[in-house]
C-alpha cells in the first residue's frame, strides 16, 4: 500500500536530534533528504559549495574541515585532523585557481 505525501512527510526522519524542519502548510515546495553528511560528533561552523558546485566543505568545531562530493556524498578529503590545539573552523574560502 502506497503513503501519501502527506503520510510521507509525517514519518520522515528528524534532520537533527535538536531541529526539525517543518513546510509550510499551504506550500507548493517539498523538502526531501538525500544523505546526511558527515556525523555529528563535531559541532559545524560553516559550510561552503566550491566554484563547480560539485564539494561542500564543512568546517568543524574541532578545527577539522571535511570535503564531500555533494554526488556521492561521501567525504573526499579531510584537512587539519587531529591538532594538537584544535580552534573551531568558522571560515572557509576556495580559491579557483593555484598561483
Amino acid at each position: 500500500m502506497m503513503m501519501t505525501d502527506k503520510e510521507a512527510e509525517e514519518n520522515l526522519p528528524p534532520c537533527s536530534p535538536h531541529y526539525k524542519i517543518v513546510p509550510a502548510k499551504n506550500s507548493e515546495l517539498k523538502i526531501t533528504e538525500k544523505y546526511v553528511l558527515g556525523d555529528c560528533n563535531s559541532a559545524t561552523f560553516c559550510v561552503r559549495f566550491d566554484w563547480n558546485d560539485k564539494y561542500i566543505a564543512a568546517g568543524k568545531g574541532d578545527g577539522s574541515i571535511h570535503i564531500y562530493n555533494v554526488f556521492t556524498g561521501k567525504c573526499s578529503y579531510t584537512l587539519c585532523e587531529n591538532m594538537l590545539e584544535p580552534m573551531p573552523t568558522t571560515n572557509i574560502r576556495y580559491l579557483n585557481k593555484l598561483f
